[in-house]
């Protein structure tokens, strides 16, 4: 009898060993000394935690860490551990979101996110450049180099793989990464980056608010949906499929001053536009100048501005995507002008403000219809105040020699931040290394139709690029298209590497099935491949 207990009690104490070492484990991580990151003041664990499984999220040790006095990030080490890193990328103007960590432990990964050394409040940044320092590049790399530090520190051993996943701001990091720390992650996901516009969002913004939104807006929703249903009748089965998606919106080239109908005596009305709302459309199409020279891409409208949200505020109204984006609400004083803050009545024209006011002139009370594009000291002050940001040069070549694998995408129904820059990023690219052959052997660009920003619209927005990229990376395997699903219609189709695109593979085939698309080279270069 003793010798049947004594043995109960050896396997009960053998079963609760690795709950206990795992507990003890994340535990003693909070004294761990790491090494300090190469560029850092100082870098601290200030708590540990084992968080027990739940029935959507396993087990995991919750590290809370900072790099110097303002840099916070969050590593959650899973206890079953797929021997890679993943850091996911922030939006806006930064801060830690929760939700990220999950998704990624549930997956196996050592997650990790920061929150840039921001709180999401831009007025933080005011006449403080160690904090856009560290919001633009800082943050992302030294926080990288902190987390394979307490990677190694709790398991023992070195991630066999370090990823990186974003989009829109984290779209933005992932591009920065590539550029100036080609060692820091052997793939990386670059989801709608804000790349070196010229000041387009902030154009856009004087162009349908010239007089400032005190003053009212030129283009209310109605016309938002006319402008859709005009692209639409131009250019939606341009692709052989009536699916109100245009496929490719800048071989359509749709031009609002000479596609749009016009208000007879250009007195408004419910079917037409005026001169003025005419004007602005173009504005935005033809894309930022300073003194008659273009200074950033065109814009090319998808059909899908008119992409309704439905009644999200509570307000009695549907909320379209370019109203919500861009133009506002003039029409609805629920909604405008102040939307987003005071006087703030668009999404873009809020981050334009914060940019204006926190990072280049320093002034919380600047007006964005008080930037002059035709003044070389403001268009000199506005690139160089955010090109820290941005990629310095289209060559990613050192990434490449690093042995980096890069996947771009971008929905080609973007409002927020225009995909022509992706596209043109990805072409000067391609040129500055010899063609298409060269750039993609290590960096791909996906363009998505009929998709919003990081997401939403008709088109196949959901879909996962990351097993795309673990492939390429751990074996190889360069990806030619993506599978994605249109949410709206439950259909698929493939999202093609560029120049490619998805074109049915005969007239009569189903156009709600991924088989029956393929890859079609639209380009007419010579060196395109697989």
């Amino acid at each position: 009898m003793k010798t049947l207990l004594g043995c109960f009690i050896a396997l009960l104490a053998l079963s609760m060993m690795p709950a206990y070492a795992t507990a003890t484990r994340c535990a003693t991580l909070a004294t761990a000394r790491l090494p300090l990151p190469s560029g850092a003041g100082s870098f601290a664990i200030d708590s540990t935690t084992l968080v027990a499984a739940t029935a959507d999220v396993p087990e995991h040790c919750l590290v809370h860490s900072h790099i110097d006095s303002d840099i916070h990030f969050d590593v959650a080490l899973p206890t079953s551990w797929n021997g890679k890193m993943m850091m996911e990328g922030n939006g806006g103007f930064g801060d830690i979101s929760g939700w990220a960590l999950d998704y990624y432990v549930t997956q196996q990964y050592t997650a990790v996110i920061t929150d840039m050394g921001q709180t999401g409040d831009p007025a933080n940044l005011l006449n403080r450049p160690d904090r856009i320092a560290n919001l633009f590049y800082r943050s992302t790399h030294l926080v990288a180099m902190a987390a394979k530090e307490v990677t190694q520190a709790y398991y023992g051993k070195s991630a066999t793989h370090n990823y990186f996943e974003g989009c829109s701001r984290g779209g933005s990091q992932a591009m920065n990464e590539a550029a100036r720390y080609p060692g820091d992650f052997d793939g990386i996901i670059a989801g709608a980056p804000a790349l070196s516009s010229g000041g387009a969002r902030l154009w856009n913004e004087q162009a349908v608010f010239p007089q400032g939104p005190e003053n009212g807006g030129l283009i209310a929703s109605a016309k938002v949906t006319l402008l859709s249903a005009a692209v639409l009748r131009k250019c939606d089965q341009r692709d052989g499929v009536a699916d109100n998606i245009v496929a490719d919106p800048r071989s359509c080239n749709f031009s609002p001053k000479d596609d749009l109908p016009r208000c007879k005596h250009d007195v408004d009305g419910p079917e037409c536009f005026t001169r003025a709302q005419i004007g602005a459309l173009q504005k935005i199409h033809q894309g930022p100048s300073s003194n008659g020279r273009a200074t950033g891409v065109p814009f090319y409208f998808s059909g899908n501005e008119g992409y309704n949200y439905g009644d999200i505020y509570g307000v009695g109204a549907d909320i379209l995507d370019y109203a919500t984006v861009v133009t506002g609400f003039p029409e609805n004083p629920h909604l405008f002008p102040d939307l987003y803050d005071v006087g703030i009545p668009s999404a873009n024209f809020w981050t334009e403000t914060m940019y204006l006011r926190y990072v280049l002139f320093a002034d919380p009370n600047y007006q964005l219809k008080n930037f002059n594009f035709d003044s070389k000291a403001d268009i000199q002050r506005y690139v160089r105040g955010l090109s820290l940001q941005y990629p310095a040069t289209a060559d990613l070549s050192a990434y490449a020699e690093q042995g980096g694998k890069l996947i771009m995408w971008h929905g080609l129904a973007d409002s927020r931040v225009n995909s022509e820059m992706s596209r043109e990023f990805y072409e000067a690219g391609a040129a500055a290394l010899g063609g298409y052959r060269q750039i993609k052997h290590f960096d791909r660009l996906f363009l998505v139709p009929g998709t919003l920003h990081c997401g939403n619209g008709p088109g196949p927005w959901y879909f996962d690029p990351v097993p795309a990229l673990e492939q390429w990376v751990e074996n190889g395997q360069a990806p030619k298209s993506i599978l994605g699903l249109a949410p709206d219609t439950n259909t698929t189709q493939p999202i093609c590497a560029y120049p490619k695109q998805a074109r049915l593979k005969s007239p009569g085939a189903d156009p709600s099935v991924a088989d029956s698309y393929q890859c079609v080279n639209l380009s007419n270069e010579a060196d395109d491949v697989n």
